[in-house]
């Protein structure tokens, strides 16, 4: 089921991290304060994700 175009859903989705990746999600998380790990994985793939769109952007 798609969630595309409903505005405030969420879907679970349940990952294995590598101990190293949760070790800097976790100090990322610290540094900026986030209140959950879940909140500074999203903000971490959103900002990865704009840097992709911008760098996709620049060498067109």
């Amino acid at each position: 089921m798609s969630n595309v175009g409903k505005k405030n859903q969420n879907q679970m989705v349940n990952m294995n991290y590598p101990i190293e990746l949760l070790r800097r999600i976790e100090n990322y998380q610290q540094k900026e304060g986030i209140a959950t790990r879940t909140a500074a994985i999203l903000e971490l793939i959103r900002k990865g994700l704009e840097l992709s769109e911008q760098n996709k952007n620049a060498s067109s």
